[in-house]
């Protein structure tokens, strides 16, 4: 609500954030598999030629809250992690070899279970990452030549969760693989091949600290529900911007949990998932609340 003279706006208590925190934490325990993953599915108007798998929505969950989830929801996670990783310390999409490894998978997997502290070689890791890397450019999707290795296919958000992993796992990106990144960001103006939101690129950008000036949070009235899109602007802003906890606030089920929105993509269709919209929504609000 806006007031006039000397009065200001008003956003909802660190409690009331702190409440939709614990919600939202709530729902992502009562939401995770047996095996320990957390559901991605297609979406039903946007049904992609790959299926949906819940290797990579079970690494985000884990990546972005590492501190908060419940420790037995951790443990599950980071074990059915561990058990997709293939005898070249490689992740892929799939788990029956029908697709490459492929660098998001990978960067996103070993950032995740470095951030629990997970039985891992970092260093090792750290140099299965650099296998992506293309001679003097950025780092390529897919582990593999032919189509999959085409230019065409390198992805900016990949190319920031390589970043973010190696940082993650106590390695430190040379200045020409920042600098490579920089340019595939930069030269990324809109949605990237892999991701179905410019909000997607900010965020990502952000957490490897990459710049990106020429990108712009979207009105409050663009983002009307839609958590995801939102959540992802909360974490890409350098500035406080207490109206994006606000919407989110708004937008949360009675379950504690959010909307799944479209997230990731190929080019024929989308994948989402209310876990993946939901740990989103819940970093932002830790952020908000200062909740560690």
């Amino acid at each position: 609500m806006r007031r006039t003279g000397v009065e200001r706006m008003t956003y909802a208590s660190d409690a009331g954030i702190r409440e939709a925190l614990e919600g939202a934490l709530h729902f992502l325990h009562d939401s995770q598999a047996a095996d320990g993953s957390f559901a991605l599915e297609s979406v039903p108007s946007r049904v992609p030629l790959t299926r949906a798998d819940n290797l990579f929505s079970t690494a985000m969950v884990l990546g972005l809250l590492p501190a908060l989830l419940r420790p037995e929801t951790r443990a599950r996670a980071s074990e059915y992690l561990l058990q997709r990783r293939d005898a070249e310390g490689h992740w892929s999409w799939l788990p029956d070899g029908s697709l490459p490894p492929d660098a998001d998978d990978t960067a996103c997997c070993l950032g995740a279970l470095a951030g629990v502290d997970a039985a891992l070689d970092r260093a090792e890791g750290v140099r299965t990452l650099r296998r992506f890397r293309r001679w003097w450019g950025p780092f390529r999707t897919w582990m593999a030549g032919g189509a999959w290795g085409a230019r065409d296919r390198d992805d900016a958000v990949v190319n920031c969760n390589v970043l973010w992993a190696i940082e993650r796992l106590g390695g430190r990106p040379t200045g020409g693989e920042r600098a490579a990144v920089q340019r595939l960001v930069a030269r990324t103006p809109e949605a990237p091949r892999y991701y179905c939101s410019t909000g997607s690129l900010a965020w990502a950008a952000a957490r490897a600290g990459i710049a990106t000036p020429a990108l712009r949070r979207p009105a409050a009235s663009e983002l009307a529900g839609r958590p995801l899109e939102c959540a992802l602007w909360s974490l890409a802003c350098a500035d406080d911007w207490p109206e994006g906890a606000e919407l989110l606030l708004g937008l949360q089920a009675s379950d504690g949990g959010f909307a799944a929105e479209p997230w990731v993509r190929d080019h024929s269709g989308a994948w989402q998932g209310g876990a993946v919209s939901t740990a989103f929504a819940a970093a932002a609000l830790a952020r908000r609340c200062g909740a560690t």
